[in-house]
């Protein structure tokens, strides 16, 4: 997505030996923004502790009430802010697809990790809490050993009435019970549950059924369009431009861009745009209404509130403070 690179978040999680990552983070009252627009090469899960937040994942919203969790891929861009500006807690285990397999070239690499980094199997990315069994509820320590934590994890298991959504959280809750930056002395019960919470997510995905040649006879075809995109991002762009370059009806582009791109062609353009004003912003001294006439708004007003929906905060904003660390 054009300039996407510089919205990489350059922390690595965990070590070598255990590339796993353990945040918890509280916010107080009257916060705003919990972390701005980013992505990172690592898996990850944050589960909400307490308050409310807004979750972007790409062009994805979701509201998190306390317990709910969410998956964001590798590579995918998300943000977080707080709902009502009421202090807000979570907790987030981001980690490399070498916990899981280090040789990519392995069968289990191939079948378990490889389609879910190229979207050819779809995992679910919002988990709803459960009121009973959520991150709340009084578990076992890390320092208790792992005796008794496996011991609880049985018998939670074994409730027939549970669901595979609350057992991923579950899971999730006992790792973070381990001390944040002491995580490689709890490494088999860390693996072990990601393993259980890679198994239950995978087999609740779901599978695309296009084929790969398919899939990608369909993606070259886009391939002119994405071009034209941004080489004139500048300029105004109708949809029946778009669609006359492959050329399709109006409709029948607009569903084979969405199925490709995630987003509609529009989107996928006021994303472009946005991004680049972000490079502007950061690179230049530009007034905020000069960038959005380079950028193609001609509405300042309208530049504003894409801007704020998109990345998480207004271009002013984001100029004084794009060397934040999103942790």
């Amino acid at each position: 997505m054009g300039s996407k690179k510089e919205f990489e978040e350059k922390q690595r999680h965990g070590t070598v030996e255990l590339p796993v990552g353990l945040h918890k983070m509280e916010y107080p009252e009257g916060t705003e923004m919990i972390f701005y627009l980013h992505w990172h090469q690592e898996f990850e899960f944050l589960v909400l502790t307490k308050g409310e937040i807004l979750f972007t994942i790409e062009d994805r919203e979701y509201e998190l009430h306390e317990g709910d969790c969410v998956f964001i891929n590798a590579n995918f861009l998300h943000s977080a802010k707080t709902m009502n500006g009421r202090a807000c807690s979570f907790f987030a285990v981001d980690f490399s697809y070498a916990v899981l397999e280090e040789d990519i070239h392995s069968a289990f690499y191939k079948k378990y990790i490889r389609p879910i980094l190229h979207e050819r199997h779809k995992l679910v990315e919002f988990l709803p809490a459960d009121s009973e069994w959520g991150p709340h509820k009084e578990l076992p320590s890390a320092m208790d050993g792992i005796y008794e934590i496996d011991h609880f994890m049985d018998e939670f298991a074994g409730r027939p009435h549970l669901s595979w959504q609350k057992e991923v959280i579950y899971n999730l809750a006992i790792i973070s019970r381990c001390p944040e930056h002491e995580l490689e002395s709890y490494e088999l019960l860390v693996r072990s549950r990601i393993l259980n919470i890679w198994n239950l997510m995978y087999h609740h995905g779901e599978a695309k059924k296009k084929n790969r040649l398919e899939e990608n006879t369909v993606s070259g075809r886009l391939i002119p369009v994405i071009s034209y995109m941004k080489e004139n991002y500048s300029y105004e762009i109708t949809l029946a431009e778009l669609a006359g370059i492959i050329p399709m009806s109006e409709g029948q582009f607009c569903r084979v861009f969405k199925q490709n791109m995630k987003m509609s062609p529009m989107q996928y353009l006021l994303r472009y745009r946005i991004l680049q004003s972000c490079r502007l912003l950061q690179e230049t001294e530009k007034k905020v209404g000069e960038i959005a006439n380079l950028t193609g708004f001609n509405n300042i007003s309208y530049f504003n509130k894409v801007f704020l929906k998109t990345i998480g905060c207004t271009p002013k904003e984001y100029r004084h403070t794009v060397t934040s660390e999103y942790y």
